[in-house]
């Protein structure tokens, strides 16, 4: 697995929620909670929907705009379906004053 720099900092706070970014060839989308931040692959298991397009960030929890699957932030762990599995969760860290995740 390898860091890959995404955005600065100043980028990344004016996105909200979501801040997409494609790297190494996938779709990735980062939040911040809490004044950590957070990537997941920007896509729902269930359809394949984008959450940085269609959904929404309540308190944690993703919950996807298509079908309404939800997912843990945090972890990618599923909290409802109709979606059978957990998205992709990737770290991320702040270096240097950039967004890194890694993949």
């Amino acid at each position: 697995m390898t860091w890959h720099r995404v955005a600065s900092i100043a980028e990344a706070e004016r996105a909200h929620p979501w801040l997409p970014a494609d790297v190494a060839g996938v779709s990735v989308a980062l939040a911040r909670l809490d004044e950590r931040w957070y990537g997941v692959e920007d896509r729902c298991t269930h359809a394949g929907c984008p959450f940085s397009e269609e959904a929404t960030l309540e308190a944690g929890t993703i919950v996807c705009g298509c079908h309404g699957s939800a997912f843990d932030l945090t972890t990618g762990d599923l909290r409802r379906g109709p979606a059978e599995r957990p998205v992709r969760a990737f770290p991320v860290r702040v270096t240097e004053g950039y967004l890194e995740i890694e993949l």
